[in-house]
């Protein structure tokens, strides 16, 4: 018996040693040179020095019992900001935390290397090393987002393990000349080949046929040409299918129809055009369909909404006609439906009450959707419901009581519709997961109830152009998520990673979902993946009166207050300059009076102001931000100083030089003066605008068209 604890005890020592033998000095050897090409701003590889274990550098994992190097985790650490209006010290990070420099081909010596990640990085310009292609225990290689430009290195074939291979490239910077190469991979399961040009590869089609463990293709902006199909298809396990990107014509899709293994498949911005191909009716396995900006120029089919498997729908900018039929309730296992920027007409089928699992619906529309009637009330039983985009249609009545219901709403956006009555009291305290509240450009009138600051969880409040009257809620300090200074942590990208999995979707109907229109500086922008960033409050262009509440500077991380247009009166607060993040304040055209505070001077992030034509009094403070705006911003009142051409008093007051003719010669001269000029304006704007205003659809088409163009020529 003592014998053979003895031997358990040495097979335990053995054990323990060998789990203990750190990595092979040939591979930190090699690990280390290949640092020494790498150019690393923000030291992301300090721990990697040669007295230290390379097991236990940053990015590197080895095995437990032999030592060997198996992975290489050197992906970006920080996430792009894809969001157009992200800020600049956002991209200045993303930018600065990306690897830089060459390739070392000391990475031969890791001889176990399964896995390397050098996705996000910028190696600026330099080719694919050819020698990856010998590093042949790779199973998993992604180089995407990496700056690598030229050609795809064919020696890449020679990695017969590989199961997942991501070459998503930036822009145009890579291409292929041939894709035989492809073949030689014989496990691959993951193909990302997103942005590399293929325009002169007539085989790719017939090369892909012959990788029956092919479960996921990404091949969006390849400007593939359209080639025959092979005769026999072999993409028996293809689960994932992803052609956006490409001008594919009708002619030519048949082949897709016949895998029926797909569950994903994006056909978006392409050539298609007429009706919505009657293939896909046999394809019962799709969860997930995104057929966006196309020209399809039917109604939707009936048959469409019979597949019952279809969790994700997405037809944005088409030119889809007709009505929503009533079929629309047999989609049974929806999630999220997006018909926006077409032509449907008609009212919303209460056979959407059916549709229990629904958490978003996008009916919005910058464009031609033309919905009219009541929201029925059966959209109430929409328990799960997260996000309802009803923008930009002819929707009247109020709004229905049955959406208290929805306890799980964190966006509605009903813009530029009919609807009327009060702004119901409910919405403070029975949907309390409230973020985005979008009401603007509607007939809704009364106050603003006090009620909807128990919101505590909003982030953008916006009821401009409507009919709102009474004083500003002093309780708007009870907004919680707008007091603090950064996002929150149940955000819109949280809700993302619930309902969707995989990449696909994150770049198509992810990104349109998660979207808002919000007036921003002076102009209406569009955020999606940095909208938890926002914070904003716009009561513009109302009949609210009485003061400023002095509530509103507890509002720290606001960053734009607009209350333009109303009949305010009383001073700016005083303390507006606790308000750090503002970056845009518009309180134009109201009756507001005294002196611009001096904290205002403080707000360093403020690039847009605007506090004309009010009753302002004295010297505009002086600040970088203040005297670099325009005097357009101070015009109409009895301002001076910088940008003002109008000098002061050393007591405040305005300098000017009085006519020779007397006070009451001058007083006349330009009151008449004032008069022909406002009378001009008048005539010239409404001669130019009133049109545009009378067909608002065709000038929001045009802008919809405009930056859906400016988008696609950016890719």
């Amino acid at each position: 018996m003592s014998i053979i604890l003895m031997l358990l005890f040495f097979s335990l020592v053995t054990v323990n040693i060998s789990f203990n033998e750190g990595c092979i000095e040939s591979e930190r050897q090699a690990l280390f040179m290949f640092k020494q090409d790498l150019i690393n701003h923000t030291n992301r590889l300090a721990s990697w020095t040669l007295d230290e274990d390379c097991c236990d550098w940053v990015g590197v994992v080895c095995d437990n019992v032999t030592g060997h190097v198996l992975q290489l985790h050197l992906r970006n650490p920080l996430s792009s900001p894809a969001d157009l209006y992200a800020s600049d010290a956002d991209h200045e990070a993303f930018e600065r935390s990306k690897l830089r420099g060459k390739i070392n081909p000391s990475l031969l010596e890791l001889k176990h290397l399964s896995y390397l990640d050098l996705s996000n990085n910028a190696f600026e310009g330099i080719p694919i090393p050819k020698f990856l292609g010998s590093v042949e225990s790779l199973r998993y290689l992604n180089l995407s987002r990496a700056g690598f430009k030229g050609l795809v290195p064919h020696q890449l074939g020679n990695l017969s393990s590989l199961q997942i291979l991501d070459l998503h490239a930036d822009h145009d910077h890579l291409s292929v000349a041939n894709l035989q190469w492809l073949s030689g991979l014989s496990s691959l399961e993951h193909l990302d080949l997103c942005n590399v040009i293929l325009t002169e590869v007539s085989n790719w089609l017939k090369v892909l046929n012959t990788l029956p463990s092919l479960q996921k293709l990404y091949m969006s902006g390849c400007q593939l040409p359209q080639v025959s199909p092979p005769t026999n298809l072999n993409l028996s396990s293809l689960a994932i299918l992803d052609l956006s990107f490409n001008s594919l014509e009708n002619t030519w899709v048949d082949w897709i129809f016949q895998i029926k293994s797909l569950v994903s498949l994006d056909l978006s911005c392409n050539s298609f055009r007429g009706c919505i191909f009657d293939g896909l009716k046999n394809m019962t396995s799709l969860t997930h369909l995104d057929l966006s900006f196309n020209t399809f120029n039917s109604s939707i089919p009936d048959w469409l909404y019979n597949l019952n498997s279809l969790q994700f729908l997405s037809l944005i900018g088409n030119n889809l006609q007709g009505l929503i039929s009533s079929a629309v309730g047999n989609m049974s296992s929806a999630v999220s439906l997006d018909f926006s920027r077409n032509e449907l007409e008609g009212k919303i089928p209460r056979s959407m009450g059916n549709l229990c699992n629904l958490k978003s619906i996008d009916y919005s529309d910058l464009n031609n959707n033309n919905l009219t009637g009541r929201i029925p009330n059966s959209m109430g039983i929409l328990q799960s419901l997260q996000l309802l985009h009803l923008n930009g249609n002819h929707l009247s009545g109020e709004i229905p009581l049955s959406l208290k219901n929805c306890t799980y709403l964190m966006l509605l956006d009903f813009d530029d519709n009919e609807f009327h009555g009060h702004i119901p009291k409910w919405l403070g305290h029975d949907v309390p997961k409230l973020e985005v509240l979008i009401l603007r450009s509607n007939k809704f009138s009364g106050y603003i109830p006090d009620q909807l600051c128990g919101l505590d969880s909003l982030q953008v409040l916006d009821l401009a152009y409507n009919n709102l009257f009474g004083s500003l809620p002093r309780c708007l300090s009870n907004f919680s998520a707008m007091v603090k200074t950064s996002g929150t942590t149940e955000t819109y990208a949280s809700l993302a990673a619930s309902m969707w999995s995989g990449r696909f979707f994150e770049n198509t109907i992810l990104s349109r979902t998660f979207v808002a229109s919000i007036m921003m500086k002076g102009q209406m922008l569009e955020y999606s993946t940095t909208l938890d960033l926002v914070r904003s409050i716009d009561f513009s262009n109302n009949n609210l009166s009485g003061e400023i509440p002095v509530e509103v500077t507890n509002l720290l991380g606001l960053r734009s207050l607009n209350l333009s247009h109303n009949l305010l009166t009383g001073t700016i607060p005083k303390n507006i300059g606790l308000m750090g993040t503002l970056e845009s304040v518009d309180f134009s055209l109201n009756k507001l009076s005294g002196p611009i505070p001096e904290s205002m001077s403080t707000l360093t992030f403020l690039n847009h102001l605007n506090l004309s034509y009010n009753n302002l009094i004295g010297q505009i403070p002086s600040s970088t931000q203040l005297q670099s705006l325009e005097p357009s911003n101070f015009v109409g009142n009895q301002l001076c100083g910088l940008p003002l051409p109008n000098k002061c008093f050393a007591n405040g007051t305005i300098q000017t030089t009085r006519n020779r003719r007397g006070e009451n010669d001058k007083g006349f001269v330009t009151d008449w003066f004032r008069f022909g000029m406002a009378y001009g304006f008048v005539i010239g704007f409404w001669s130019v605008f009133l049109p545009l205003v009378i067909d608002r659809r065709r000038w929001r088409s045009l802008y919809a068209l405009f930056t859906f163009q400016k988008n696609l020529g950016n890719r």
